[in-house]
């Protein structure tokens, strides 16, 4: 039996804790030399963390879609933040007509959310979320209203979780609790998003380390969203429910830097199939009853989170989640391969049938050796010597060019789409 496996009735509570716009190696868990995260270092030391995750998008709304619902971009029909099409002559009216056409795919994929919920859980939605209205599509509550006439796009009133206030969810939990009901909480945080703004406080301790200001308010930024994790843990430890409480992290995609404050952004990050666009460490702990591992070396996705989530509570997974459970290390390391889509930021919602439309990039990496298949050239990089990915490698290499090239359209016909 996996480490955490539900028994008997037994059903644990679940924290998915959400970072957004964050390097994949700016924690102290992942070795910062600066940045300070001790509330996530001590759920990481807890728990199973593969610092080899990656996710599926380099970009919000297609990347927390996937963890949503266990499927890729390509599958989702999510693969853009925005519609083409919201110029400044477009009316009031025809706006609302737009985002409605574009979060329409979401509310025919079943999620983990809907399943949780439809097993008993009581869920509640704040911080980010981009498909409208949070309570049709698993939630109980909700921050969010999705309402575009509102300021509703990505989060409106729930983006205030983290930044202005816990209550939320501490109301949530009280209730939770007081009933007797298993609980998720989505905290889909606004950090360290911009605007980098942290309290001074903190930007106080890194403005003379960091090597320019703007950086020292991203890092400022990132420990200001551990604050705000530890917070959300020590409630749950009052309320004597943090022994039975699942905690999953991710981040959705790179560092972007804070447009308001210029600094040393080489475009190589958010929006981007480089490492440092779509490399995250994922973990998932249950504090005494999760295996302790610490894996440099296997790889993980976002698209695992569902699937993981959902068999942790004792839940068949949808038959069309082809992620796995990150507590199988074994099927992990036999898997050994994960997949990327990157999109433009607007998708011209007519042609989401044509999984060409806005294709920046496919990527394929396989074990330590990367493929990023654009549509006019592919790039090869040796992770194991670049792990930056600088450097190309597939004028030397063109037979393992033509490998991965095969593996990715294999990739794409076994989930459903014959290319």
């Amino acid at each position: 039996m996996l480490a955490g496996t539900v028994v008997g009735a037994e059903r644990p509570n679940v924290v998915f804790l959400l970072s957004d716009d964050q390097g994949w190696g700016d924690y102290g868990f992942m070795g910062h030399e600066h940045v300070r995260t001790p509330n996530l270092d001590a759920l990481a030391a807890k728990g199973m963390v593969y610092e080899r995750g990656y996710v599926t998008a380099p970009l919000c709304r297609p990347s927390l879609a996937s963890m949503v619902t266990g499927l890729y971009p390509h599958e989702t029909q999510i693969r853009g933040n925005d519609p083409i099409g919201l110029g400044k002559g477009t009316s009031p009216e025809e706006k609302v007509a737009l985002r409605a056409r574009m979060t329409a795919p979401m509310l025919k994929h079943d999620s983990f959310i809907k399943q949780l919920q439809s097993h008993g859980y009581t869920t509640l939605q704040t911080g980010k979320w981009w498909e409208g209205n949070p309570l049709d599509h698993g939630f109980d509550v909700a921050m969010t209203h999705g309402d575009p006439l509102k300021g509703g796009r990505h989060g409106d009133v729930g983006l205030k979780i983290g930044r202005e206030t816990m209550q939320p969810i501490y109301d949530f939990v009280d209730k939770a609790t007081a009933g007797d009901q298993p609980f998720f909480v989505w905290y889909g945080v606004y950090l360290p998003h911009f605007p980098h703004n942290a309290p001074k406080r903190i930007f106080e301790k890194y403005r003379d380390v960091a090597p320019d200001e703007p950086t020292a308010w991203y890092w400022a930024n990132c420990e200001w969203l551990d604050e705000t994790c530890g917070e959300l843990i020590d409630y749950l430890k009052k309320k004597g429910v943090y022994e039975n409480t699942i905690f999953v992290y991710t981040c959705d995609n790179g560092w972007k830097q804070d447009p308001k404050r210029r600094s040393r952004d080489d475009g190589r990050s958010k929006r981007k199939p480089t490492e440092m666009g779509i490399r995250t460490p994922i973990f998932i702990t249950q504090p005494g009853k999760t295996e302790v591992l610490r894996d440099k070396t296997t790889l993980a996705s976002n698209i695992d989170i569902a699937p993981t989530i959902l068999k942790a509570c004792g839940i068949e997974v949808p038959e069309e989640m082809s992620g796995l459970d990150l507590r199988d290390t074994d099927a992990l390391k036999k898997r050994d391969r994960v997949f990327v889509e990157v999109y433009e930021h607007d998708s011209d919602i007519d042609k989401l049938d044509d999984l060409d439309d806005g294709l920046v990039a496919r990527v394929v990496v396989d074990g330590w050796d990367k493929l990023t298949k654009r549509p006019d050239r592919s790039e090869l990089f040796d992770l194991t010597k670049d792990l930056d990915d600088r450097n190309d490698l597939s004028k030397k290499d063109p037979e393992k060019v033509a490998r991965l090239e095969g593996i990715l359209a294999e990739w794409m016909k076994d989930t459903g789409v014959a290319r």
